[in-house]
């Protein structure tokens, strides 16, 4: 069963790259284009990956993290920032909001792609606990 990604962004452009490599490299791509609809989508699909623009409109992307990582039935999940934000200190800023990657545009798409991979592929390891 092919994994499942969440692309969340505002940018038309964005989307789009991101969709085109993901579906090339064999994903499963669900798109959102705001933070309302990314999270409505995250708890409703229980994506693999989160592909997370933090610079979004109704909600932002560090708002959605937060709330992601507050319920307990999707806590689990990889988030990825996927951010133009280049400050300093942002890297770690999107970590303490919930993100468990930083990954700044322009980013190469085998970039994006392999980052995306190793987090798929960390998400279906096998608990723990179990």
């Amino acid at each position: 069963m092919p994994y499942k990604i969440l692309v969340a962004d505002d940018d038309l452009d964005n989307r789009t790259i991101a969709q085109v490599a993901l579906e090339r490299a064999g994903y499963d791509v669900i798109i959102a284009t705001d933070g309302d609809e990314a999270l409505g989508r995250i708890i409703a699909e229980k994506p693999d990956v989160v592909l997370l623009d933090l610079s979004m409109p109704r909600l932002d992307g560090w708002e959605v993290a937060g709330r992601v990582r507050a319920d307990k039935t999707v806590a689990h999940i990889p988030i990825i920032a996927f951010t133009a934000h280049g400050l300093a200190g942002d890297e770690l800023k999107a970590k303490a909001a919930g993100c468990d990657d930083y990954v700044s545009k322009p980013c190469p798409p085998k970039i994006m792609v392999e980052r995306i991979t190793y987090w798929a592929g960390r998400a279906r390891l096998p608990s723990e606990a179990a």
